[in-house]
């Protein structure tokens, strides 16, 4: 039997309207991150939304001042959020880019990032995948920047073929010294049935 390679999966899936992650709701952590952040009085700044989907994030971030680059492999799902970006006239505050995390050419050019936001990309990453992830990462935060990341804890892949998701420490030994975790809270993904966590890590000043 053909398998399609990830990649068209999730087109495929982005096509048919099949997308339970992509639910066009803006998870109640980044909001109360955001609430607490512009309650210190924090001027926004960067940020970077990693496996953006169709952007809900993306723009509710460039609602509240921030310039986001928001990325994915989809490109049917690129070309929504960047007709919904123009549908709600955030051009020139938010991009959206296809592409893939982990590959080392990712945002040769791109300003440091004061936030990182990933709502389940990494954890259905590769073993290598994930090793180029955390090196962009890395390399596009800025020492101080906040990491918040939504993730599958580890159990086999829908088809069985494969684990995915991580936990606290396998995160911890992907990230290395860059990133120090300053928050973990582990829930149940009742839609998928999934343990699950949400994570928030700063980027430390410190380099692989």
């Amino acid at each position: 039997m053909f398998i399609f390679p990830r990649r068209w999966r999730f087109f495929w899936r982005y096509l048919r309207g099949n997308t339970p992650w992509d639910s066009g709701i803006v998870p109640p952590e980044i909001i109360a991150w955001v609430a607490a952040y512009e309650s210190a009085e924090r001027p926004p700044g960067r940020a970077l939304d990693l496996g953006c989907g169709t952007g809900t994030t993306s723009r509710f971030l460039a609602a509240h001042g921030w310039d986001v680059t928001g990325l994915d492999f989809a490109a049917n799902a690129v070309g929504r959020a960047r007709r919904e970006a123009r549908r709600q006239a955030f051009t020139g505050r938010v991009i959206f880019l296809s592409a893939d995390v982990s590959r080392p050419d990712l945002l040769p050019d791109a300003l440091s990032m004061d936030l990182v936001i990933d709502v389940g990309c990494l954890h259905g990453l590769t073993p290598e995948q994930r090793s180029g992830y955390a090196a962009n990462i890395t390399r596009l935060a800025r020492p101080g920047a906040t990491y918040l990341l939504y993730a599958f804890m580890p159990g086999p892949s829908r088809d069985g073929r494969r684990e995915i998701g991580l936990n606290s420490d396998r995160l911890q030994a992907l990230l290395g010294p860059a990133f120090e975790l300053v928050e973990a809270t582990l829930s149940e993904d009742t839609a998928r049935h999934r343990a699950s966590g949400w994570y928030t890590f700063r980027r430390t000043d410190d380099t692989p």
